[in-house]
């Protein structure tokens, strides 16, 4: 069982009287069968969305870990939550699992929506909290993202008291594809069983990604791209998200934002993006005869540093400082580096 927004519940049984009529039977079977259940970084894109799932707000930051700022205001960044993505045969739901909401309202009763209290047992039985549930039949796209490193999900979902529709989108950051193909798999063929037309409804955001990068005008070719954060040594100051791309040229540490995840002020809708596709800025870059060195961090074996010659010899040489989402990334990472590297030797 799971708790759900009032505005889902109303959606969901509006769609049950359609199917059976206004006189439900008592025979009526309205379970769902469970396919599986994943834990991801995720960020919404577009009003609807966002106001469902906000993202975390943090101050963006530049490549020495300042502040940006425009004025004397700090530009703000969107960061992604973690959030439990459920399954069934015919919904998909989004169950809040991070602390920014809180777990306990005034006198020890769960606050709606919560993440399940972490001291939890089976016994306790506590209903998960789903923050959206969206039917399969409103999946109107899927977009794979640059070399699986995340996916794209759009829904159009109609209004219960009106005919219009809302549009949904959300990033989801996996940082592995691995991850992102076993997701992807369990929903596409769900969604072909019952859509057979939904294989035109799913695509790559590759043209973009690398239009974005200036690979085409470059002709530069990508060898590694990765989600991944920057970290600095001294200071009280959170990861900022990065990608990190690697090609036969050049290694580029850069900023990706998605189309109305909140990082930019609202433009003009008809800009000829879609909700969720991808913009860069570049943090910093170097050309490979100048990366000396790439190893991995003693305590930690998903940070990684990468350490650049400055273009001024009178000058120290800088270092990237970076966590992977997991050690197997970092391995890949490094073996790629290395392996441009001595290219370039």
């Amino acid at each position: 069982k799971i708790q759900l927004f009032k505005f889902d519940r109303d959606l969901l049984i509006n769609a049950r009287t359609k199917l059976h009529g206004a006189n439900l039977p008592s025979s009526a079977d309205f379970h769902e069968r469970y396919i599986g259940i994943w834990r991801e970084n995720l960020l919404a894109c577009g009003g609807p969305a966002i106001s469902r799932l906000p993202p975390l707000k943090i101050p963006k930051r530049g490549f020495h870990g300042e502040t940006v700022t425009i004025g004397s205001k700090d530009v703000m960044a969107s960061e992604s939550r973690k959030f439990i993505l459920c399954l069934s045969d015919s919904a998909l739901y989004f169950i809040i699992d991070d602390e920014i909401s809180p777990q306990n309202s005034i006198g020890g009763e769960r606050k709606f929506p919560s993440r399940i209290p972490p001291n939890s047992t089976f016994g306790d039985a506590p209903w998960p909290h789903a923050v959206v549930r969206h039917s399969l039949e409103c999946l109107s796209g899927i977009t794979i993202g640059f070399q699986f490193q995340r996916l794209i999900l759009r829904f159009n979902v109609g209004n219960s008291t009106t005919s219009s529709t809302l549009e949904y989108a959300y990033v989801i950051l996996t940082s592995n594809k691995l991850r992102t193909v076993s997701f992807l798999q369990k929903l596409q063929s769900l969604v072909t069983d019952n859509r057979p037309g939904i294989g035109a409804l799913i695509d790559n955001d590759d043209k973009i990604f690398l239009d974005a990068l200036g690979a085409p005008r470059s002709n530069e070719v990508v060898m590694h791209y990765q989600i991944l954060h920057q970290v600095w040594k001294r200071g009280e100051r959170e990861a900022s998200r990065r990608v990190f791309v690697l090609t036969d040229a050049k290694a580029y540490l850069l900023d990706e934002t998605y189309a109305g995840d909140g990082s930019t002020p609202e433009v003009e809708k008809d800009n000829g993006k879609k909700l969720g596709d991808v913009s860069l800025s570049i943090i910093d870059f170097a050309i490979l005869n100048r990366v000396t060195e790439v190893r991995a961090a003693n305590e930690d074996p998903r940070k990684i540093t990468l350490v650049i010659l400055p273009k001024n010899k009178l000058k120290r040489s800088h270092r990237w400082r970076l966590v992977c989402n997991d050690g197997e990334g970092a391995e890949r990472l490094i073996d790629d580096v290395r392996k441009a590297m001595r290219g370039h030797s």
